[in-house]
């Protein structure tokens, strides 16, 4: 290199060297002047803003950059990432049939064989001992049967009576809901059939051992399905030759010489209206012939009509201690499980006179009075007569 050639190029550098400095110091003064003359408060937002929109230009910038590079596969001779078209059928197998999926796969299951055994009625007529503690409504329950079907099959023992329910009695289960009628000298199964409602057909059944145009013979024991009959209700007594105010029997009183008549409207009995037990024909107890009245013990008992005391005493059909009142129209009423009599037999008692006290004397699970309202004999639905 030559002397010239040296100093021209020194030069140059030089030159170079001073430009940088000078344009160093115009940003630097620039800046200067820039801190001192802006107020960066105010100008914040705005230069937020500006690096957003440039952040996104660079981001915009660097994806079309990209988009423009080949892939590495490509660029070293690789295969194209096009998706290569179906090869075509030959021309030969262009006319046959068009291309179906396959049907999806099922998993079928294999037959189990399980054979439904139906419930079947019994074959025969069974027995059931009384436990403590059961009740009709229960026993029918266990059994599948209707309270109904307890009684009419256990006529000889409960007499339509649940009171007359007693643990180790022994009960008649029947196969089916219905009567089992013990046969009687000179019945017929038309007469039979007559009696619990029923075709003459039903008495020929897989329970009874009978066949058509057999004669029946007395004692013989017959379940007769679908039967029904009347209810069966503890009459009182009548002693329609005695006179005076003698005392026959237990409670059962002759009728008086004469007495006060009813009106045939009643009142209530107690001074509370609570239904503490069943009512009338209760479903649970379909015998049940009255409603039972909750109370406590020593309650006075008030008569419903005016009446004379036809029954006052101890009763063996469960109602314990009793006061029954004839009202001389037809209509009597039933004051039962006392635990005190007020009155005595032939005695004509006022409308609301105090007859005794309330109890729980009897077949009895707790304070109550049964009270009932009979016509003719024929147990009535009392609260239809109550106010």
């Amino acid at each position: 290199m030559t002397e010239n050639e040296r100093r021209e190029q020194t030069g140059a550098a030089q030159e170079m060297w001073g430009q940088r400095l000078f344009s160093r110091f115009f940003v630097w003064a620039g800046t200067l002047i820039w801190r001192a003359c802006v107020d960066w408060r105010t100008r914040r937002p705005v230069l937020t803003r500006i690096t957003a929109h440039a952040s996104v230009a660079l981001l915009a910038v660097a994806v079309l950059a990209l988009a423009r590079l080949e892939p590495p596969a490509q660029a070293l001779g690789g295969p194209s990432s096009e998706i290569n078209p179906l090869p075509s059928l030959p021309a030969s197998e262009e006319g046959s049939q068009p291309w179906r999926p396959s049907p999806p796969q099922v998993l079928t299951r294999l037959a189990l064989p399980y054979t439904v055994i139906p419930e079947r009625p019994r074959r025969s007529v069974i027995t059931y001992t009384v436990q403590p503690g059961d009740t009709v409504y229960g026993i029918a329950q266990q059994f599948g049967l209707t309270p109904y079907t307890i009684y009419w099959a256990n006529s000889d023992v409960l007499h339509d009576n649940p009171h007359l329910l007693w643990p180790d009695m022994v009960l008649n289960i029947l196969p089916v809901d219905g009567v089992y009628h013990t046969v009687s000298e000179g019945e017929t199964v038309a007469s039979i059939a007559e009696k619990y409602s029923v075709d003459s057909s039903t008495l020929y059944n897989e329970w009874n051992d009978l066949e058509e145009g057999e004669p029946l013979q007395a004692g013989m024991r017959l379940v007769i399905p679908g039967g029904t009959r009347e209810w069966i209700v503890w009459q009182l007594p009548q002693y329609t030759g005695l006179r005076g105010s003698a005392a026959v029997g237990s409670g059962v009183c002759a009728l008086p010489a004469s007495g006060i008549r009813g009106y045939g409207w009643f009142d209530w009995p107690t001074a509370g209206r609570r239904i503490s037990g069943w009512v009338f024909h209760d479903p649970r107890n379909p015998p049940h012939g009255g409603i039972d009245i909750g109370l406590r013990v020593g309650d006075p008992i008030y008569a419903a009509d005016n009446g004379v005391v036809a029954y006052a005493g101890w009763n063996d059909w469960g109602y314990g201690y009793l006061i029954v009142l004839d009202h001389g129209n037809g209509y009597h009423t039933y004051y039962a499980h006392l635990s005190g009599i007020w009155v005595v037999c032939g005695q004509s008692v006022q409308k609301g006179a105090a007859i005794g006290a309330g109890g729980s004397t009897g077949r009895s699970t707790g304070p109550h009075l049964h009270f009932e309202i009979r016509y003719e004999g024929i147990p009535q639905d009392p609260l239809y007569y109550l106010p």
